[in-house]
């Protein structure tokens, strides 16, 4: 396979909208919830947007700090969801999201606007866990990995 094909059958899988019966099926043979996808769904963007607004910029932080920062957020969005009985524990589903946050916001070159930055990524984690909303390969393949780590890490009291 040449460049060209690889570029093309790569826009393909990030662009190109998967069938509803695709969807269904792979909503079907990984046990993906509408229920489910709400809760992850929320607790994701309740994470986000804690961090968005808690985050004082890079001028401010160093490395160390930003890590802190997530920390914190991670601990405080897994209380407020305990005080409903649920919680997230695991080290994998910590280590996506600081690993996210660190690949696509805190070490992002070009943060000059903030508010489209946060706005962009909430739409992105929007979308993933949107249960009736098409999705690309691509979007498919990050909601079922997500899907399972939080499924994994899921705990209710």
């Amino acid at each position: 396979m040449n460049d060209k094909s690889k570029k093309q059958g790569f826009l393909a899988y990030i662009n190109t909208p998967m069938s509803r019966e695709s969807i269904i099926i792979l909503y079907g043979a990984h046990n993906i919830k509408f229920e489910k996808c709400e809760l992850y769904g929320d607790f994701v963007q309740s994470l986000l947007q804690l961090a968005f607004s808690t985050y004082m910029g890079d001028d401010y932080t160093s490395v160390e700090q930003q890590a802190q920062h997530f920390n914190w957020c991670w601990n405080k969005n897994n209380q407020n969801f305990l005080s409903e009985g649920i919680l997230f524990n695991n080290d994998k589903l910590y280590d996506y999201f600081l690993e996210f946050m660190f690949e696509v916001y805190y070490t992002s070159l070009d943060k000059i606007d903030h508010q489209k930055i946060d706005k962009d990524i909430l739409n992105i984690w929007c979308n993933i866990f949107d249960y009736n909303k098409i999705k690309t390969n691509s979007d498919m393949d990050t909601l079922i990995e997500i899907y399972q780590l939080m499924d994994n890490s899921l705990k209710t009291t």
